[in-house]
């Protein structure tokens, strides 16, 4: 028995030594413990923390591209998505000479300087009853809705691309140098920027030139406020407006005049038409607010800067096209000016309306200045200020080096505005 007892006693000691190990062995190994359920536990949780901020990244993403989207079309429209052709007529270049001859439309097609008015004697143009022209920006896609900025038959001389090349480069460009770039306010400075029925000849016998520059611009003329649909067949007029209409005359009259035969041929032997489906209008400004109203649209606009004298040789050149044009065309011509527009915009449009055989009765035009909106009578004000105050200073030479060429371009313009 006592050896039992003793045993037992022993057994008994041992047990309880052991528990205590195990307890304490237990307790100083639990940081040490394998994975087990709340490990993976904690890993789900994880994984949903880090998905929740992937989406909210991406959110976040999708908003910003959204608002950018949304900011691009609130300025052009659906055309900013779909692209211009998306719109395209699919007529065939018989169709349309058919359709401009037996219906005897008038395509008028005005040119000029950029800032010298081209825009606002547009607007004024195709408010008339009679008349059709592009729609606002939202509608068409393009800045001032200009048609060159958005068709692709001939090119717009990197107009409207200034701000891209002008980007984190605004030192000002001098001489030789500015003359070979294009854009805004130097392009008429360009080799090969006058486009002729002579010098562009291939592409006025090809058919497809008309059919694909009128099927770019008829979805824009045929939808409009004045005429909601079918502006094509109604108006008698088509106005297209881009300011670079004034170094591609004769070549767009040919374009807008060939002579296309029912087998989609050109007829190369055919002479002057008998009538012509154009007219031009040429804008001009007085060549100091017009380099003035150029050099600040460049600089607050579009970050660049062009030299003055640049700008004044521009404007000269240009006009040397436009006159010459004027002279070779077969096709009616006339010039507008800005300050008498602006002096007295009822009679400018009664003579535009006369030289385009539509209505020029008072109430018609008295309602167009009305829809219009105020016309800013002497623009030309501040520049001229500018001019005499301190830019006289610093450019009066130009003016001596080049007033013959100015003169000779024959507009009336008093080039010592300061007396």
């Amino acid at each position: 028995m006592a050896v039992k007892q003793r045993k037992g006693k022993k057994s008994k000691s041992v047990t309880a030594t052991d528990s205590k190990e195990k307890d304490y062995n237990a307790d100083k190994n639990k940081g040490n413990a394998k994975p087990t359920k709340n490990k993976k536990h904690n890993r789900k949780s994880g994984m949903k923390v880090s998905f929740a901020k992937m989406l909210l990244i991406m959110t976040g993403f999708l908003s910003l591209v959204g608002s950018v989207l949304y900011y691009y079309y609130s300025k052009y429209g659906i055309t900013i998505l779909l692209g211009h052709g998306a719109r395209d007529f699919k007529w065939t270049p018989y169709e349309w000479r058919n359709f401009i001859d037996e219906n005897e439309k008038t395509v008028l097609l005005i040119g000029g300087p950029h800032r010298s008015g081209t825009t606002i004697l547009w607007e004024a143009i195709k408010a008339h009853p009679e008349i059709v022209g592009f729609g606002s920006r939202f509608e068409t896609g393009v800045d001032y809705s200009e048609g060159v900025l958005f068709q692709e038959v001939y090119p717009r001389f990197g107009v409207g691309l200034e701000f891209k090349k002008n980007f984190g480069a605004p030192n000002r460009a001098k001489g030789e140098e500015d003359e070979k770039m294009d854009g805004l306010g130097r392009y008429a400075l360009l080799p090969d920027v006058h486009w002729t029925k002579e010098n562009k000849k291939e592409l006025l016998q090809d058919p497809l030139t008309l059919s694909k520059l009128l099927n770019r611009f008829a979805p824009f003329w045929d939808k409009s406020k004045t005429f909601e649909s079918d502006g094509l067949k109604k108006a008698k007029v088509w106005v297209e407006k881009s300011p670079q209409n004034g170094v591609l005359s004769t070549f767009l009259e040919g374009i807008y005049n060939m002579p296309v035969k029912e087998d989609g041929s050109v007829d190369l032997t055919a002479g002057k038409p008998t009538r012509s489906a154009t007219k031009f209008l040429y804008m001009t400004r007085h060549p100091i607010a017009n380099v003035y109203a150029i050099d600040k649209f460049v600089k607050e606009a579009m970050g660049g800067y062009i030299d003055f004298e640049i700008l004044l040789r521009n404007y000269i050149q240009l006009h040397k096209y436009m006159k010459i044009d004027e002279k070779n065309l077969d096709s009616p011509a006339m010039f507008a000016y800005l300050e008498d527009f602006t002096s007295n915009p009822p009679k400018v449009l009664k003579e535009v309306f006369g030289f385009l055989d539509v209505s020029t009765n008072d109430e018609i035009i008295s309602g167009i200045l009305e829809s219009v909106g105020e016309v800013r009578s002497n623009p030309n004000r501040k520049y001229i200020k500018k001019w005499c105050e301190e830019g006289i200073k610093e450019h009066g030479y130009l003016l001596d080096k080049y007033r013959d060429d100015l003169e000779a371009l024959d507009l009336g313009y008093d080039l010592d505005v300061c007396k």
